[in-house]
């Protein structure tokens, strides 16, 4: 039997697979062994999979934040600022280093893509000449070679646009805002924390080539690849596949008064349903996500009950001549398949119908995504 505590307050199918993949690879010698230093963890959340896009919503998340901020303190509370922002003489003027600062910032940039680009040539070269185009897609992985490069460009983007401040030149020209430069200096901290992380990337992208060049240290990066990347993606897929599909049966061992005959079934279908009790159109295409199973066995504990009482007063008598059929709660979506079109998936057999609520519960325990290539 399956305890669905492991997957927090709503048992979500997300959260169990990867806690319990989570306390395997702790558990598994040869992965602690090639594991990612903690360090480098750090890294790769700051860089890992993330685009050009990402990087520059996250950062004009950032702006409107502290945009929004310069807005709000000004009008209520405008002696919490320092006045040493303020712009002074020259020598002391804030704007003018701010400037300089950019300028700065802007020339390392393009020095750290400069060595990527001559550093890609360089792998590039090797793997034409040794055929090793797998080789290849695990030290562009390892290296983050595509996220530094497009976290610099990101930034670098960012620094150009930021040499005349437009939103906060906009914000000035509607008479709102402060001629303090405390919130530039705000962002500006920002750019050179984001140049940081990236030169700390451009360290690790260094090293990482550094040891693709020879051929003997190649097998460490496979295995590392393997270890963190490979492995738990893999008993990901076959954990969660599992646990998905066998989750009716420990719903129905959870419950020790429901009915032995009653079936629960994820991921199969029974042919016709008698009674629908959830359909959708899934336009665009869709995929199940998550399933949040603690809500699911609410519900399925009052269905049970009553399915239990109908049985007991005779109600529930018989379907095509049969003295009794057995109740069936039937969802029929498998995981990773997208559903296309109107969809019946959930429907019950021998059964009473669920309520309204077990039906909205239900529907909110689901959790769909769009297909990714067709979003």
């Amino acid at each position: 039997m399956i305890d669905w505590h492991q997957g927090g307050w709503t048992g979500s199918l997300k959260k169990w697979v990867r806690n319990e993949v989570r306390k395997q690879c702790r558990e598994n010698l040869a992965i602690r062994r090639c594991r990612y230093s903690l360090s480098l963890r750090v890294l790769r959340c700051a860089l890992a999979q993330r685009s050009f896009g990402r990087f520059l919503t996250i950062y004009a998340m950032l702006t409107f934040a502290v945009l929004l901020l310069e807005l709000v303190v000004s009008r209520h509370w405008p002696e919490v600022m320092p006045a040493w922002t303020r712009s002074g003489p020259p020598g002391t003027d804030i704007k003018a280093l701010l400037n300089t600062l950019a300028g700065y910032l802007i020339t390392a940039q393009v020095g750290v893509l400069g060595v990527i680009a001559i550093a890609i040539g360089l792998v590039a070269l090797i793997a034409q000449t040794e055929d090793s185009s797998t080789d290849v897609q695990v030290y562009y992985h390892e290296s983050l070679a595509v996220e530094v490069v497009a976290s610099s460009l990101a930034l670098l983007t960012v620094l150009v646009a930021q040499i005349v401040w437009p939103l906060q030149f906009l914000l000035h020209r509607l008479g709102e805002g402060t001629d303090l430069q405390l919130f530039k200096l705000v962002l500006a901290t920002a750019h050179v924390a984001w140049l940081l992380v990236n030169l700390t990337g451009l360290a690790h992208f260094v090293v990482t080539t550094f040891l693709f060049v020879q051929k003997s240290h190649r097998e460490l990066l496979r295995e590392r690849y393997t270890a963190n990347i490979l492995h738990p993606e893999e008993t990901t897929r076959r954990v969660r596949s599992w646990v998905y599909e066998n989750a009716g049966a420990s719903l129905i061992g959870a419950n020790r008064k429901l009915d032995p005959d009653t079936t629960i079934t994820f991921g199969f279908d029974w042919g016709q349903p008698q009674k629908v009790e959830l359909e959708r159109d899934f336009d665009p295409p869709m995929v199940v996500h998550d399933v949040r199973f603690r809500w699911i066995n609410w519900a399925v504990r009052r269905w049970s009950a009553r399915c239990d009482r109908e049985a007991r007063t005779g109600l529930a008598r018989g379907i095509a001549g049969l003295a009794r059929a057995e109740p069936k709660l039937v969802f029929t979506p498998q995981l990773d398949v997208p559903l296309r079109g109107r969809v019946v998936w959930c429907w019950t057999v021998g059964a009473v119908p669920l309520t309204s609520l077990e039906r909205f519960i239900i529907e909110r325990s689901f959790r769909f995504r769009r297909v990714p290539h067709e979003a």
